[in-house]
């Protein structure tokens, strides 16, 4: 088939590799000069998906990772002074590939993009996509929550749905080895997440409730500080140097936390939809990412299956509904719980805790 891909995120690309890989003629649009982004979490059925990519050995190369078999990533639960709190932990295999990867949102995007060239689909950064179909045999919306293809094509599916907070995510360079990784409960805030990458990079992300609304770089760097002051305050030497590490060089990237659930069906005549384009999601449970890895790895092994396109559509929405539909309902529920006073740290991993064991098993 000759394949319009509309979106060069991680939906994209696993779109792009998985059909390339077996045949199709593949472009893929982007309007974008490339990734940008932090820190991104593949876990647990997705790694999988890396592997089916064949990407996982370079992707290891870059990336921290958590072993099958090590407590969960999740379980790194720390009060303000950094000292480690019990919390319910999910059940998970014990053996496979590591249940977690963490890496830089470009190094990922990178190595997509190489594996997708090397199987002879054309990658081509800024170019918009001018809402015209003929002469495909299928287009793939994988652009994202505010999806262009979405919006002409399913013009009811509604809109994204705010949290009621923004996120501000910063990447710092040179940070020492002692510094933790895991998520941060302060009290009288939504808490925070760090990530110790290889090579010193670190990943932060805090959440400020707030309305919805453009922030500056200033007032960015400045939210970021009046957040981490919390855990300061409550006796906290690491926030206290990575506060001092937010300066006028420092660059947070901000954006709402919001959501969208768009009900099935995801596709219209040749025209289907991947990813953050019909189940974006906070981040709150780390498996947006991973899902929409898995959609472009599901979508290429059903149209593969079927003797048609439209029922190789249908066995893809099929597959994927109840895993997707799982995690952003999931995401959301932790993430309006973070937001109440007092937090209840334990009802929050449990909820997650259930999702992650769902997730661990095969796509």
């Amino acid at each position: 088939m000759k394949i319009l891909v509309v979106g060069a995120g991680v939906a994209g690309l696993s779109a792009t590799i998985s059909l390339a890989r077996r045949g199709h003629e593949v472009t893929t649009i982007d309007r974008g000069e490339g990734a940008v982004g932090a820190s991104i979490i593949v876990g647990h059925g997705a790694v999988y998906a890396l592997q089916e990519l064949g990407v996982l050995d370079d992707v290891l190369q870059v990336a921290k990772k958590i072993e099958a078999g090590e407590p969960s990533w999740w379980t790194y639960v720390y009060n303000a002074r950094g000292e480690k709190m019990s919390i319910p932990a999910p059940n998970l295999p014990t053996s496979g590939l590591p249940s977690m990867v963490f890496l830089y949102r470009p190094y990922l995007s990178d190595i997509l993009v190489d594996k997708a060239r090397e199987h002879g689909a054309e990658i081509r950064f800024g170019t918009a996509w001018n809402g015209e179909i003929d002469g495909y045999d299928l287009v793939i919306g994988a652009d994202g929550l505010h999806s262009s293809v979405r919006q002409r094509f399913f013009p009811d599916a509604g809109e994204p749905v705010y949290t009621g907070a923004m996120s501000f995510r910063t990447m710092l360079e040179g940070a020492p080895g002692h510094w933790l990784s895991g998520l941060h409960f302060a009290q009288g805030g939504m808490g925070s997440v760090t990530t110790l990458l290889p090579d010193g990079l670190f990943y932060l992300a805090v959440g400020h409730g707030m309305e919805r609304r453009r922030v500056e770089p200033d007032e960015a760097r400045g939210l970021v500080r009046q957040v981490l002051q919390r855990y300061v305050d409550q006796s906290s030497t690491m926030f206290a140097e990575v506060a001092e590490r937010i300066d006028d060089t420092a660059e947070p990237i901000v954006a709402p936390y919001e959501w969208i659930w768009v009900d099935q069906p995801w596709h219209r005549g040749n025209v289907v939809l991947v990813g953050d384009a019909i189940h974006a999601t906070t981040p709150n449970i780390g498996a947006a990412g991973g899902m929409a890895i898995e959609d472009g790895v599901v979508l290429a092994q059903e149209l593969e299956r079927a003797g048609d396109l439209e029922s190789g559509l249908r066995a893809y929405e099929e597959r994927r509904l109840e895993r997707t539909k799982l995690v952003v309902d999931a995401s959301v529920e932790v993430m309006l719980r973070q937001q109440r006073v007092p937090r209840e740290p334990q009802i929050e991993a449990q909820i997650r805790a259930n999702a992650i064991e769902k997730l661990a098993e095969p796509y």
